[in-house]
């Protein structure tokens, strides 16, 4: 039931590496063409082997062996070992064409006993077969945050020990050290399926290539490649999170701000009537507002005179005060067109009749004695600027 032909290569690939890692699930997700769900992966561990004999026994599997690569027919057949350092492989090894390495992302021990256990014992075995490095379980290292996931390893615990972020090896770390070995790096996951056949078509053309090498005249491999580098890894998406929308407040803290004037920076006063506000607010619901409280009253002073009782002035900020009092205004010119030689002579002449009141000055007492005044307590001391807008 071999069923093996004469035109076609046969490839004998041996699956080494830590116990636990994930060998023999990786070499029946290949020779069954199965996916494992997430019960059976973790499962309590049971030290198992995929018996070669499989080949002859199952002609399903056998079936499964074929494929074809670079066009080239290959059977190819896994070899399966026990994860102890202590067993001796050396019949595993004999007459093999590639060597896969395997360790789990989730175990950084089974990585460090690729480089100081597994390579040397390789090497002294097979010093001139290709080997690949490969990372089990890659699906471990965004399903250790699933709900599903870690309630399984609770029910189940101490049994289950679900996989800690500080347990993940990550993919550059994997790559350094195939770096440092001088093999190729590759990642699996029997759960999603993810690399299964990359990493045993990349297995067989590593074999073929050095095969080529070695039987220069087989013309039948000249179209093989080098192992390709593998595709990246897209996590699955994860699910929408619950967004809650709450409801707008603004008008209830409109009416709160309507009905506080603790903070105000605005007194409107028509007749009796006396409203504290906010500039903000009056300035984006008016454009009269917005024009009134937005322009620059120092920039429109064109002119500057003393009467009995007030002096015009305009200093703020870190400027000293002048004498000021409660008749202190600031008077502008009203909106004039321009006029040129004598014209302009005569309209300045004039201007000085034509001033209108747009604002008044008050520099504030300090709090205890304003208070004795009648000011408002919410007012700083300073300067205070009162606006007379004709209506």
């Amino acid at each position: 039931m071999d069923n093996e032909q004469p035109h076609q290569e046969l490839v004998k690939c041996v699956v080494v590496g830590d116990t636990a890692v994930g060998k023999t699930r990786l070499v029946w997700a290949r020779a069954s063409n199965k996916q494992f769900s997430l019960a059976e992966l973790l499962n309590t561990h049971v030290p198992t082997v995929w018996a070669i004999d499989q080949y002859r026994v199952c002609k399903e599997v056998l079936e499964r062996s074929w494929v074809v690569v670079d066009g080239v027919n290959v059977s190819l057949r896994l070899w399966d070992t026990f994860g102890d350092h202590d067993k001796d492989r050396r019949f595993a090894y004999g007459r093999s064409d590639v060597v896969l390495l395997c360790f789990s992302v989730a175990s950084p021990v089974s990585l460090r006993n690729c480089r100081v256990i597994w390579y040397p014992e390789i090497r002294k075995f097979c010093p001139n077969t290709p080997i690949l490095l490969v990372g089990c379980k890659n699906d471990l290292r965004h399903i250790c945050k699933d709900e599903e996931y870690m309630r399984y390893c609770r029910e189940r615990s101490p049994l289950v020990r679900a996989t800690r972020e500080c347990d993940l090896v990550m993919p550059g770390e994997g790559r350094a050290v195939a770096r440092e070995m001088g093999v190729e790096y590759y990642e699996s996951s029997v759960l999603s399926y993810y690399g299964v056949p990359e990493v045993f078509d990349n297995v067989i053309r590593a074999a073929l290539v050095a095969r080529r090498q070695q039987r220069f005249w087989m013309t039948n491999l000249k179209r093989v490649q080098r192992p390709l580098v593998q595709a990246p890894f897209r996590p699955p998406k994860p699910s929408p999170g619950q967004t809650d929308v709450t409801l707008s407040s603004m008008s209830d803290d409109l009416h709160c701000l309507y009905r506080c004037s603790a903070f105000t920076d605005l007194v409107l006063v028509a007749g009796t009537t006396v409203l504290h506000t906010h500039r903000f607010l009056v300035t984006a619901a008016s454009n009269a507002f917005q024009k009134l409280l937005l322009t620059d009253l120092s920039d429109c002073v064109t002119t500057r005179r003393s009467s009995d009782s007030s002096m015009v002035s305009g200093t703020f900020g870190d400027s000293t005060l002048g004498n000021f009092n409660s008749d202190t205004e600031c008077l502008i010119a009203s909106e004039q067109p321009k006029h040129s030689t004598v014209s302009g002579c005569v309209a300045n002449c004039r201007l000085r009749d034509v001033l209108k009141r747009r604002s008044s000055v008050h520099a504030l007492q300090p709090p205890q004695q304003s208070q004795h005044l009648g000011a408002s307590p919410d007012q700083r001391p300073g300067v205070h600027k009162t606006l007379n807008h004709p209506a």
